[in-house]
């Protein structure tokens, strides 16, 4: 996807109107119950917790329900897997759950079946798909403190503040993936987020270099972000808002900053060689249904990429926990520059936390 596109999506995303219009007006076709023999079941990866409950209340179980294909949810992101099954002939993941540095780079790498839209029937989308991978929403990560241990003075609330050890001394939590964590890295060390792209690697891992000696985990899946916390084996992360609502609601005594945010599309791609193609794009069009859109957006605190959905999500009470992308502040993730360099950056990312 080109810059430009992802700039449109926000501009479509902060307006939710017909200048987000990609075009796609067909309404979503009712599934029949019967499923063809090689679709008679569906593995989707998803991302842990209370992300996966998300997952299997709002889009999984419902379209069992429907159309009578059961959907196995596999807490797993690792791309090397999703090429590995690939090339190597034997798919055993039938949905992946891509953010975009996932869904371009594996565009890239041609692992994805091209999606077929007279199955998917998306209806108005504020995004518009790719030929090979499907937008679904937009998420938001930001900073995450245990405001017991921490009142207000004593956290950082961005970036420069997560950087900056002096001021806020403790133990710093990191993930084991590159995308956002550059970008976080980058705007700590001054970079204005309007300047970010094309990221300034080198730059990156000497800001990565200052930090690293003050981070006690590394960790490698959203869940362990916010629980690394709550036990007490960090002291400041980067997380997600929904993650951090269901430990508060849990009764964690967490908070989470909005001053800056790393924005980015998530989407969802079908691996190429998939036995169940046709059921993994009912999937996909299950999900982007208006109403399923709204359930996500609100139960999640997202942005839904349907503009039937963008209205209700905007007037719901979830809004005010919704990014502002015209502050200046926050970050838009360049997923075309992700997808050009996905694979070498993470290889020298995944090999820098162990040296």
């Amino acid at each position: 996807m080109a810059k430009s596109t992802l700039l449109t999506s926000r501009r479509g995303l902060l307006k939710g109107g017909a200048a987000g219009l990609v075009g796609l007006v067909a309404a979503p076709a009712v599934f029949s119950r019967r499923a063809h023999a090689a679709d008679a079941a569906l593995t989707v990866t998803s991302w842990g917790g209370d992300y996966n409950k998300m997952v299997r209340e709002v889009f999984a179980d419902p379209f069992t329900a429907e159309t009578g294909i059961p959907v196995t949810l596999v807490d797993n992101g690792d791309m090397a897997k999703v090429k590995a099954q690939v090339q190597g002939k034997a798919v055993q993941w039938d949905v992946i759950d891509a953010p975009a540095a996932f869904a371009t780079s594996g565009a890239r790498d041609k692992l994805w079946e091209p999606l077929d839209l007279s199955i998917i029937k998306p209806g108005p989308l504020v995004q518009g798909p790719a030929a090979d991978y499907m937008p679904l929403y937009l998420y938001s990560g930001g900073l995450v403190w245990d405001a017991k241990r921490f009142p207000d003075g004593k956290h950082p609330v961005d970036f420069a503040g997560f950087y900056d050890v002096k001021q806020f001394p403790g133990r710093r939590v990191m993930r084991s993936l590159a995308s956002e964590t550059l970008e976080v890295a980058l705007i700590a060390d001054g970079v204005a987020p309007k300047d970010l792209y094309p990221l300034d690697v080198e730059r990156a891992f000497r800001a990565l270099d200052r930090i690293k000696p003050h981070v006690t985990k590394w960790a490698a899946t959203t869940p362990d972000q916010v629980n690394a916390i709550v036990q007490s084996e960090g002291d400041f992360s980067y997380s997600y808002f929904n993650r951090v609502k269901s430990a508060q609601k849990a009764g964690a005594s967490l908070d989470f900053s909005f001053e800056q945010t790393v924005n980015s599309l998530d989407y969802f791609a079908v691996p190429k060689g998939t036995k169940n193609k046709e059921a993994a794009m009912r999937f996909i069009g299950f999900c982007l249904r208006p109403d399923r859109q709204v359930a996500w957006a609100t139960r999640g605190y997202y942005l839904p990429n349907s503009v039937t959905a963008m209205d209700e999500v905007k007037a719901s009470p979830a809004a005010q926990y919704l990014p502002d992308l015209t502050n200046g502040k926050n970050v838009i993730v360049d997923s075309q520059w992700w997808s050009e360099n996905y694979t070498a950056v993470q290889k020298r990312y995944a090999e820098w936390m162990l040296t």
